[in-house]
């Protein structure tokens, strides 16, 4: 293995556990304050937005302007309001969910691809089906207590799921949205400036909270940073370093570490069962990545996870 690929696979595996720690934190947040997830997510683009910007531009001084293709307009703005439908999908979810069961049901988004590429007419090989059977196995078996009262909640485990077709949606308009476009690093600020820009939409109406504590104060910085901005770009350099596929497939490794991070952290219970459901999810992903061919970069939906 090369120099450049060592380092691409350390760039990836950090993507993976800043990604990891999302969950946690917003839940630390939500326990240390009473945001609710529309101030959430704005504070996290108004925090990320600028910073990306600013790596994007510390990075075009290192390495020059970039001449190709831009993101248009017209994608960003339509890819800003799927990432703000994101966001608040999860930042609800997690209202009601441990974070290792919303992080789990959030994974499935691959296997949705597949459905949705299916619905569409897209022919769908024999791995991609047995990847979706896995993965929907793996969701029954990590929240498989519906009927009971309190074990899961309902309502934020379908938002989870919200969450996740939304970003299935997204990976498929990227195609089009993302084609031909060479600097993933800047379509990524656009993405996120577009995505705040349409959040702060709600502010005349309902105005935005301030962080009223030094612990929320600084569980919003890290959202935006270890969280956002520094996974993404790490990302756009592993990627750069060893692909999209093998990057892909490397961050499989991110619902297990989250799972990991809110039993350590939060002290969440995670049974025998979630363990399987996990593993048999990660399994999807990775099969389906094993016989990746497409170059889109499909990390950058992490952004509204």
């Amino acid at each position: 293995m090369s120099t450049r690929e060592r380092e691409g696979f350390l760039w990836i595996l950090a993507a993976a556990i800043g990604f990891a720690f999302i969950p946690t934190i917003v839940k630390t947040v939500y326990n240390h304050s009473n945001f609710e997830p529309l101030d959430l997510a704005v504070w996290r683009f108004i925090l990320a937005a600028p910073l990306m910007w600013i790596l994007v531009g510390l990075r075009s001084r290192s390495q020059g302007p970039s001449r190709g293709k831009g993101i248009s307009p017209i994608g960003s703005a339509f890819i800003g309001l799927l990432f703000a439908a994101a966001v608040l999908c999860a930042f609800f979810a997690l209202q009601r969910l441990p974070g290792s069961t919303y992080v789990v049901l959030f994974f499935t988004y691959p296997a949705m691809i597949v459905l949705l590429s299916a619905f569409l007419g897209e022919a769908i090989s024999p791995r991609a089906w047995l990847a979706l059977a896995l993965a929907l196995v793996g969701v029954g078996l990590t929240v498989p207590d519906f009927i009971v009262p309190d074990a899961v909640d309902p309502v934020g485990a379908i938002l989870a799921l919200i969450n996740a077709a939304i970003v299935a949606a997204y990976y498929l308009m990227a195609r089009r949205v993302l084609a031909g476009v060479e600097d993933i690093s800047r379509a990524s600020a656009h993405m996120m400036g577009a995505t705040l820009l349409i959040l702060l939409l709600s502010l005349p109406v309902r105005g935005l909270q301030l962080p009223q504590n030094p612990a929320t104060l600084v569980g919003l910085s890290c959202i935006a940073t270890l969280g956002t901005v520094l996974p993404v770009f790490a990302t756009n350099i592993a990627i750069q370093r060893i692909g999209p596929a093998r990057a892909s497939l490397v961050s499989t490794i991110e619902p297990v570490l989250a799972m990991i991070v809110a039993m350590i952290l939060l002290g969440e219970v995670i049974v025998a069962l979630q363990w399987l459901g996990a593993a048999l999810i990660v399994g999807s992903v990775v099969i389906l990545q094993l016989g990746a061919s497409d170059k889109v970069n499909i990390n950058i939906a992490h952004e509204a996870g």
